[in-house]
């Protein structure tokens, strides 16, 4: 689905920072005793910083009236699996797997924002191209926690 405008494109980017939030507040419960309580919610503090972010430029933006489409177009690109599903690929198994899960997961967001920063012009644009450098730094910051560094 093509997005028509910068508004569209920063509510799949709230939404998609919300199912990441919503993740690791629940791993954060679940895995209350785990090793990897530590980095869940050093993953988290940054994941809350990126919505705060996001809500800010789009607060006075057009184009959220498509919300309900967008938001079951944000559910399919990052996290789509839920807890159960990263628990399933191990990333609960220690810090160093949760890093690299949500690296994986942010492989996917760069190439989103990526996208975006492609389909709009002018500020728009500009902002998520800023946005996927922002968060191509967050990749390579968890590939080093998760020790995948190349």
């Amino acid at each position: 689905m093509e997005i028509r405008d910068a508004g569209e494109a920063l509510y799949i980017a709230c939404e998609m920072e919300k199912r990441a939030i919503r993740l690791y507040e629940r791993a954060l419960m679940v895995f209350a005793d785990s090793a990897c309580q530590q980095a869940i919610g050093q993953i988290l503090s940054d994941e809350r910083s990126h919505l705060a972010q996001f809500s800010a430029m789009g607060a006075e933006t057009p184009g959220f009236e498509r919300s309900q489409m967008l938001a079951a177009q944000a559910a399919d690109v990052l996290f789509s699996g839920g807890l159960v599903e990263a628990q399933r690929k191990g990333a609960f198994a220690s810090p160093e797997a949760l890093f690299a899960y949500a690296a994986m997961e942010e492989a996917g967001a760069v190439e989103r924002y990526g996208q975006f920063a492609q389909q709009l012009t002018g500020s728009a644009g500009e902002a998520f191209a800023l946005i996927s450098q922002e968060e191509k730094g967050h990749h390579a910051k968890l590939t080093y926690l998760a020790g995948l560094e190349k």
